[in-house]
């Protein structure tokens, strides 16, 4: 004799009544968080149990207890959920590509120092341009470009990885900011003479080396830092570092000798860490021509232009 096996087809409407009755517990708050009524999501959930031939829920009181059964499905709705929320952000972002806005991504620290220059110059060739620049960490910029939201994100080591398109535009090291007080005859300082010393960390900093986290790289160097105060952006740490509160590591790119706060040191270190500054694009994303003419524009950049819109912004403030 042989099982008849039924394949039962669900919705994506009735996939997130049954995710969203699941987190909630509750008909009444399920109901309130997806604005219908609480007995379109009793029906849709009878209805669900109906097709899958399975009890999803027992009555505790005013409360929903999930059985088993429900609890392996939630998993898999979970995913889908977040999938269609993924596509309700791709298409609202194809649809926001009509107000003729080049978006791009950067981090906080290349906002304030590279983006003015290289907006500006851009600008003196296509006076008519419009720009939407928005700061982000790196990490925050590589998800967001996944869902289409920017044409080009510039950022510190980026990674690509399935639609993301790289291309390096400026490498190099990292360098040592010292506090007040902190002197050397020496201008290169190996980190193994300074485990014990208080350090500033910058957040979501990464090696070029490996692309792995700059703690992690410098864990797998057995350099363990002592990390007294964290904060996310380079301006902060220097702050942080004047006040006498601790070292911080830092790109040569942001900061050099000329911009440090008084009495703040700047050195190089050993053993080197590398880092990169690059472009990323989403290959699956269609763009305007204003859009590909300024990806075209920043992506011919050589190292020395990019040298150069740091020195004029650098002046400039």
């Amino acid at each position: 004799m042989h099982s008849l096996w039924v394949v039962v087809l669900l919705n994506s409407r009735q996939i997130e009544v049954f995710y969203t009755i699941y987190k909630e517990g509750s008909l009444t708050r399920a109901a309130r968080r997806l604005n219908v009524s609480q007995p379109s999501v009793s029906n849709s959930l009878r209805y669900t149990e109906q097709k899958l031939g399975l009890k999803l829920f027992l009555r505790r009181g005013k409360r929903l207890i999930p059985t088993p059964e429900a609890d392996i499905l939630y998993r898999y709705a979970q995913e889908v959920n977040e999938q269609i929320s993924q596509f309700n952000n791709v298409s609202r972002n194809l649809l926001n590509e009509q107000s003729g806005y080049i978006n791009v991504g950067c981090t906080p620290s290349l906002g304030l120092r590279l983006m003015p220059s290289l907006i500006k110059a851009y600008l003196v060739q296509a006076p008519e341009a419009q720009i939407n620049l928005v700061n982000l960490q790196s990490a925050e910029l590589e998800s967001q470009l996944l869902e289409l939201t920017y044409d080009l994100v510039i950022c510190f080591n980026p990674e690509a990885s399935g639609p993301l398109q790289k291309q390096t535009l400026q490498k190099g090291k990292m360098r040592l900011m010292t506090p007040p007080g902190f002197h050397s005859t020496n201008a290169n300082l190996n980190i193994n003479d300074l485990l014990s010393a208080p350090f500033v960390r910058i957040k979501n900093l990464k090696s070029s080396d490996t692309f792995e986290s700059l703690d992690s790289y410098l864990n797998r160097k057995g350099l363990d830092l002592n990390w007294v105060v964290q904060t996310e952006t380079i301006e902060v740490a220097k702050s942080l570092v004047a006040a006498g509160i601790g070292f911080a590591l830092i790109d040569d790119f942001n900061i050099s000798p000329s911009d440090l706060p008084k009495n703040v040191g700047l050195y190089s270190v050993t053993p080197d860490i590398t880092y990169e500054i690059g472009t990323l694009r989403n290959k699956e994303k269609p763009m305007s021509l204003a859009a590909q003419k300024f990806v075209q524009f920043v992506e011919s950049r050589s190292e020395a232009d990019l040298r150069r819109l740091i020195s004029s912004q650098n002046t400039a403030q």
